[in-house]
C-alpha cells in the first residue's frame, strides 16, 4: 500500500468511526444539524495534520493549530456566530470557552428532542475536536497500531453517558465500531511490517483478526445490552432543588383575591383531568414533588425542554388550549398525559420555553419565576390507558418508592399486608376500608403528618379526613403494601372549558408493570358517610374483620348500603332537566338575538360617526371626513377601495365623484382656509354621492350596506395604524400632522 493511500484510509477511518461515535446522539437531537457541527473539526484537524507532515512540522506546530482553531471554530460551526468579518468576535470565543464544561450538564438537563441550537451544540463540537486532535496526529503522523485508537474508545465511551438511557441501536453500532476499529489496527501493523521486512503468513493474521473481533463483539454485548437501561449510566443534569422546592408552596394555586376564575382549557377528552403537580416523595410531613422522581434512576428530573418532546409511552396525541386567566397563582403549568409538543404565546406572555422545566416520569411542568396570567399556551399529549382490573400487574417497587418516611403507617396496614393477596389486590382492600369507614369533612386541616394520618385517621375508631387527607394516607398506604403511588393535584375543566379554585381535587395514581400511572378514583378510598354521623354510636370496623370478609369473594360486585352519602357538597347544584335540543335552541335563539343586536349597534354607531365627522373642528377635516364617507359607503356595499390610493385614482376605481375628489385635493392642499359655505356645500354634495353609491347595487347589498360593521372595524384598524405612526415621529412632525388631518 503506497503512503498516499495509507494516508487517505487512515483519515477516512478517524473520520467514520468519530461519526459513527456522534451518531449515539440521534435520539438526543431533534435533526442530524449536530452531525456536521462535530464532524466540522474532525475534517479540519485532519487536513491540519496532513500540512505539518508535509511541511515536515512537528506536534508541537500541529498542537499550536489546533489550540488556536478551538475558539473561533467553536464559535463559527457550534454557536453559529460568525462575526463581521466571518471570524467570531472575542465575546463568541470567551462563550465557546466559558460554556464548553457546562455544556454537558446543559444537554442532560433537556429533554430529549433538543433543539439543535445555542449552548448544547458545544457537545458534539467538543467530543468531535477533543477526539480528533491526539487522533488526527497519531493516524497520520505516526506508524502506531493502537495509539490511535485510544482517544476514538474515549471518544465512545464518552458519548454513551450524554445521550438517552435506551438509545436506538446502540449493540449494533458498537459492534460496527469494534470491527472497523480492529481491521484499521491489523492494516496498521501490517504496513509496518512492510517496512521492517517481509510480512508473515496471512492465514494466521486473518484467524487472529476474526478472533478478535469477536471476542470484542461478545464483550461489548455483554457490558452493554440492548434495551437494558439497568446497568446504564447517563450523566446527570444540573439540579433544581432551589425551583422545585419553591414551587412546592403553590402546589395548590393561591387564591387571588375575590377571584375564582383559573384558566379555560379546550381540547380536553371528557373525563380526563389537568395535572397541575404530581407528589411522589412522601418527606415524613407531607407529600412534595421530588428533585429526583423515586425509582427513575436519574431521568425523572426537572429538565429544559424544547418545542418538541419524547413520550414515554404510546398512545393517543391530542392537542389542548390553555388560556391563562388572572386569578391562577403557581409556579406550576397545567397539562394532560405525556407531553409531545409545547408551543407558548410569545407575544403576549412573559415565559418562554427556556423558563419550563417538565419532569417526564411526573408528566408535570413548572415554570421558573412562576405563570404569568398572560402566558397562554398550547400543548400536545400522548393518553396512556387508565382502565385497570384487579388482575393487572403492578410495578415492584424500588425501596424509595415504598416511602421509607412513611413506615409509621406500617402497624396500622397489617391487616391488609397478606402475602396470599397481590400487591393490588391489598391496595384496592385498604381503598374500600377507607371507603366504608371513614367520613369526610371540607373544613378544617389537611395536614399530612404522621398523627394525622396514623392515630387519627387509619388507626382511629372514628375515621374522618379531607380529600385530599383521603388521598395522601391512600398514596402512602399503597406505596408501604408493594404498588409505586403518587399524589396528583389538578382539576377537571367544566363542559364550557374552565377550571375555577373550586374545582381544585387531588387523587392517587399506580404505576403498573408497564410503566404507565393510571389513577384510582377517589370515590373508591374517600370516606362516604357524612360528618355528622360520626357519634358516639358509629365506630369504625376492625380492620382484620373486615380483610377476613372480603377475602371470601375478592371479585365481588360491592352495593353500598341503603341511606348511604356519596356527596362532599349538600350546596351543589342540582342538573336541570331539560334535553339537549332544548339546550341547543335557547342557544341558536340566543346567538340570533345577539347578532341582530349587534347589527343594529351597527347601523347607529355610523350615524353617530357621520355626526362628529360633520362637526370636526379642523379647516380641512370636512373635506377629508366627506371624502371618506363615500368610501366607507363604497366599504359596506361590498366594493372596497384602497385607502392608500390617492382620491382622484379612487374616484375612479368608483366610477364617479371624479370632480369631488378634485375639490378635496384643492381644498386640502390649499395655501388658506376655504370658506364655510364651501366646505358645507362639499359635504352635502358628498352625501348625495355616497347615497348614489349605496343606490347603484341591488336591494340586498343595499340594505346590508346600512347595517355592515366593514367600515367601522376597517376605521378601527386605520386609528390603530395612525397612532403606530404618530409615536415613531419626531416632535416637528407631529407638530405638522396637528395641521393636516391624517389621509388628506
Amino acid at each position: 500500500m503506497s503512503r498516499q493511500r495509507g494516508t487517505v484510509v487512515d483519515a477516512f477511518v478517524v473520520l467514520l468511526l468519530l461519526a459513527v461515535t456522534l451518531t449515539l446522539l440521534d435520539d438526543t437531537f431533534a435533526d442530524r444539524s449536530y452531525l456536521v457541527t462535530g464532524l466540522v473539526p474532525v475534517v479540519l484537524l485532519l487536513g491540519l495534520a496532513v500540512a505539518c507532515r508535509r511541511l515536515h512540522e512537528g506536534v508541537w506546530w500541529y498542537a499550536l493549530g489546533a489550540v488556536l482553531l478551538f475558539a473561533p471554530l467553536g464559535g463559527w460551526a457550534a454557536l453559529h456566530r460568525p462575526g463581521p468579518y466571518v471570524i467570531p468576535t472575542f465575546a463568541t470565543m470567551s462563550r465557546v470557552l466559558g460554556e464548553g464544561f457546562s455544556a454537558p450538564v446543559t444537554l442532560a438537563s433537556t429533554v430529549p428532542p433538543v433543539d439543535p441550537s445555542g449552548q448544547v451544540m458545544l457537545v458534539p463540537f467538543v467530543i468531535g475536536f477533543l477526539a480528533a486532535t491526539p487522533a488526527a496526529w497519531l493516524a497520520l503522523a505516526t506508524r502506531s497500531t493502537l495509539a490511535p485508537a485510544v482517544p476514538l474508545v474515549f471518544a465512545l465511551g464518552a458519548t454513551i453517558p450524554l445521550g438517552v438511557l435506551v438509545p436506538s441501536l446502540l449493540v449494533p453500532r458498537g459492534i460496527f465500531f469494534a470491527i472497523v476499529l480492529v481491521a484499521w489496527a491489523a492494516a496498521r501493523a501490517r504496513r509496518r511490517e512492510d517496512l521492517v521486512g517481509r510480512p508473515r503468513g496471512s492465514v494466521a493474521a486473518a484467524m487472529t483478526a476474526v478472533l478478535t473481533v469477536t471476542l470484542v463483539s461478545g464483550l461489548v454485548s455483554l457490558l452493554v445490552p440492548d434495551r437494558n437501561e439497568v446497568d446504564r449510566v447517563l450523566l446527570r443534569g444540573e439540579g433544581n432543588s432551589v425551583v422545585v422546592s419553591g414551587a412546592a408552596d403553590t402546589v395548590v394555586p393561591r387564591r387571588v383575591g375575590s377571584r375564582n376564575e383559573l384558566l379555560k382549557a379546550t381540547g380536553v377528552p371528557e373525563g380526563r383531568m389537568l395535572r397541575f403537580a404530581a407528589l411522589d416523595l412522601y418527606d415524613g410531613q407531607a407529600w412534595v414533588p421530588a428533585e429526583e422522581s423515586p425509582g427513575t434512576d436519574g431521568y425523572g428530573t426537572f429538565k429544559r425542554i424544547g418545542g418538541e418532546v419524547d413520550p414515554l409511552h404510546e398512545g393517543r396525541t391530542i392537542g389542548v388550549r390553555i388560556q391563562i386567566r388572572p386569578g391562577y397563582s403557581s409556579d406550576w403549568l397545567p397539562v394532560l398525559g405525556e407531553l409531545t409538543s409545547l408551543d407558548l404565546d410569545y407575544t403576549d406572555g412573559r415565559t418562554q420555553i427556556e423558563d419550563v422545566r417538565y419532569n417526564p416520569a411526573t408528566s408535570s411542568a413548572l415554570v421558573v419565576g412562576g405563570v404569568n396570567p398572560r402566558d397562554d399556551y398550547t400543548f400536545g399529549a400522548v393518553l396512556t390507558d387508565e382502565e385497570f382490573g384487579r388482575k393487572d400487574p403492578t410495578r415492584d417497587p424500588t425501596d424509595d418508592q415504598r416511602q421509607p418516611a412513611g413506615a409509621f403507617l406500617d402497624q396500622y396496614l397489617e391487616p391488609f399486608d397478606r402475602a396470599d393477596v397481590t400487591p393490588l389486590g391489598r391496595v384496592l382492600m385498604l381503598a374500600r376500608y377507607l371507603r366504608l369507614n371513614g367520613s369526610v369533612r371540607l373544613t378544617g386541616s389537611s395536614s399530612q403528618a404522621p398523627v394525622d394520618l396514623g392515630i387519627r385517621m387509619l388507626g382511629s375508631k372514628s375515621m374522618a379526613g379531607t380529600p385530599f387527607q383521603y388521598s395522601a394516607l391512600m398514596a402512602l398506604g399503597a406505596s408501604r403494601l408493594g404498588v409505586p403511588a403518587r399524589v396528583v393535584v389538578g382539576a377537571e375543566p367544566r363542559p364550557n372549558g374552565l377550571v375555577t379554585h373550586d374545582d381544585i381535587t387531588s387523587w392517587v395514581e399506580l404505576q403498573f408493570a408497564d410503566g404507565t400511572w393510571r389513577p384510582l378514583d377517589p370515590e373508591q378510598y374517600v370516606g362516604v358517610h357524612a360528618p355528622a354521623e360520626q357519634d358516639d354510636s358509629f365506630r369504625a370496623e376492625e380492620p382484620k374483620v373486615f380483610v377476613l370478609r372480603e377475602l371470601k369473594d375478592l371479585d365481588k360486585d360491592f352495593r353500598f348500603p341503603k341511606g348511604t352519602f356519596l356527596g362532599l357538597d349538600e350546596d351543589a347544584e342540582v342538573g336541570d332537566e331539560r334535553s339537549p335540543v332544548t339546550w341547543l335552541l335557547v342557544g341558536a335563539a340566543a346567538i340570533l338575538a345577539l347578532g341582530v343586536l349587534g347589527l343594529l349597534l351597527s347601523a347607529l354607531a355610523k350615524l353617530v360617526r357621520r355626526s362628529r365627522r360633520r362637526r370636526t373642528s379642523s379647516w380641512s377635516g370636512v373635506y377629508v371626513n366627506g371624502w371618506q364617507e363615500v368610501l366607507d359607503a363604497a366599504r359596506d356595499r361590498g366594493t372596497p377601495v384602497p385607502d392608500t390610493w390617492s382620491r382622484v385614482a379612487q374616484a375612479r376605481e368608483l366610477g364617479s365623484g371624479l370632480e369631488l375628489a378634485r375639490r378635496a385635493d384643492a381644498a386640502v392642499f390649499a395655501p388658506r382656509p376655504g370658506s364655510d359655505e364651501e366646505r358645507r356645500d362639499f359635504w352635502a354634495d358628498c352625501q348625495r354621492l355616497r347615497r348614489t353609491v349605496v343606490a347603484g347595487t341591488d336591494r340586498r347589498h343595499r340594505w346590508w350596506s346600512h347595517v355592515n360593521p366593514a367600515s367601522l372595524v376597517a376605521g378601527l384598524a386605520r386609528s390603530r395604524r395612525d397612532r403606530s405612526a404618530r409615536r415613531g415621529e419626531g416632535h416637528e412632525d407631529r407638530g405638522a400632522r396637528r395641521q393636516q388631518p391624517a389621509g388628506a
